[in-house]
């Protein structure tokens, strides 16, 4: 029995040696800011999108969201898809706060007057909260990374009814005001005599509202709605989502991605549409208009890109593909890099690889921290079976992606490249 209990802890040792647990990858950068409005250090987790460092001249709407610590890794991780894989809306800035502990939350989450919930004598703060997201945090971001006009403040339960609470004190502190399953019930419903207040004497700029609700029916957002409804507010462009099946903790991702899909309604255009009655120059006259309803300077969905270039092609008016850039340049400078990549993939199917590493050297320049970019000249070279050049460019590839702590699939395509020509 013991030399089976000694072979056992020497083979435990042996993997011990052999295989190690990985960190915990963190999502996103967490720093802290000192308040002087709070009197406090506040935490913040803030996470770029991908195409952050490829594409400098891009502005990025910014998400901040009041329950950060709860939702951050859901969202992120929802936006991955809905944004930089889907591209179903634009790249976004993802802004979590962090919570310090449910007591301190739930008084920064509950308006002034009322009792915070299950802890007597905490009487609420969010004003006070509010003041240091206007004033204090919103200006950090607003300095320090690419973030467009155009914020959304995001809440769920106590937080849901912070952000309620938000629109009634500044309606025009953020673009879009996001409420899921708020807790309206708090203190036998009291905000709904500010809410009244506020709907029936405002005259302040349009913003909107998006309020959702899973499977509950005492959270009093139905007489939120009821309130809305009656008054019918020229100036709040609301809308209301009910999901019976989601309950309280689910509804937010599942609202939170419908909602961003309504704010940002247009971006993305079905392929079905874009073969059937869209071309190239509606496409840029369609995204001018969004670009700037919602105030960012971003590169297009590569779909539409591609269906644009491919009518060029189909239609045999290859020689008007010249002027179309130019245009793309001048009207939507943010998109060039996409349009030249795409150019460049046609160029190489109908013409040859030549005339493709032609229309991509171009502008390599310009475009030369772009992941993307040198992925495409170093596949063109790998094309023409130049090893030197496309191991050249894939090595410059890796770079910037290690740099730019890119996804790891990303990282483990450039680096299957450069195994398959070394062999």
């Amino acid at each position: 029995m013991l030399k089976k209990t000694i072979h056992l802890l020497s083979l435990i040792v042996l993997l011990a040696a052999k295989f190690t647990l990985a960190a915990p990858s963190a999502v996103g950068e967490r720093l802290t800011l000192n308040s002087t409005l709070l009197n406090e250090e506040r935490e913040i987790q803030i996470l770029l999108p991908e195409s952050y460092q490829s594409n400098r001249a891009a502005t990025y709407p910014v998400i901040y969201l009041v329950d950060g610590d709860y939702t951050f890794q859901g969202t992120a991780g929802m936006l991955d898809f809905l944004a930089n894989k889907g591209q179903l809306i634009p790249d976004v800035i993802l802004v979590g706060i962090a919570d310090k502990g449910t007591d301190v939350y739930r008084q920064y989450m509950t308006p002034a007057g009322l009792t915070a919930p299950f802890k007597e004598g905490d009487t609420g703060k969010a004003e006070l909260f509010l003041s240091f997201l206007e004033n204090e945090l919103k200006p950090y971001i607003k300095s320090h990374y690419r973030a467009a006009e155009n914020s959304i403040l995001v809440g769920h339960s106590m937080g849901g009814l912070f952000v309620l609470n938000a629109l009634l004190e500044s309606p025009n502190a953020f673009e879009n005001f996001v409420s899921m399953s708020p807790s309206v019930w708090l203190n036998d419903h009291a905000i709904m005599e500010k809410a009244k207040s506020f709907i029936e004497k405002s005259k302040h700029p349009l913003t909107s509202l998006y309020l959702s609700l899973g499977d509950e029916n005492r959270q009093g957002v139905y007489g939120v709605l009821q309130l809305l409804d009656e008054t019918q507010p020229q100036n709040i462009n609301w809308q209301f989502s009910h999901y019976p099946d989601e309950n309280h903790n689910s509804v937010g991702l599942v609202s939170l991605r419908d909602n961003l899909k309504q704010i940002f309604k247009g971006w993305y255009i079905s392929d079905k549409e874009l073969e059937n009655s869209i071309t190239p120059n509606q496409l840029i006259t369609h995204y001018q208009s969004i670009l700037a309803s919602v105030n960012i300077n971003q590169a297009i969905p590569t779909p539409s890109v591609r269906s644009a270039i491919r009518y060029f092609y189909r239609q045999k008016k290859v020689d008007k593909i010249d002027a179309f850039m130019a245009k793309v340049k001048k009207e939507l400078p943010a998109s060039e890099q996409a349009f030249i990549r795409i150019q460049a993939s046609y160029a190489g199917h109908y013409d040859s690889p030549k005339s493709a590493l032609k229309i991509l050297q171009s502008a390599e320049n310009r475009f030369k921290h772009s992941i993307e970019y040198i992925k495409s000249i170093a596949g063109t070279y790998m094309q023409l079976n130049n090893t030197e050049m496309a191991t050249r460019y894939y090595t410059k590839a890796l770079t910037l992606a290690t740099t730019y702590n890119a996804n790891q699939w990303q990282i483990n395509i450039i680096e299957a490249k450069l195994l398959a020509l070394k062999i």
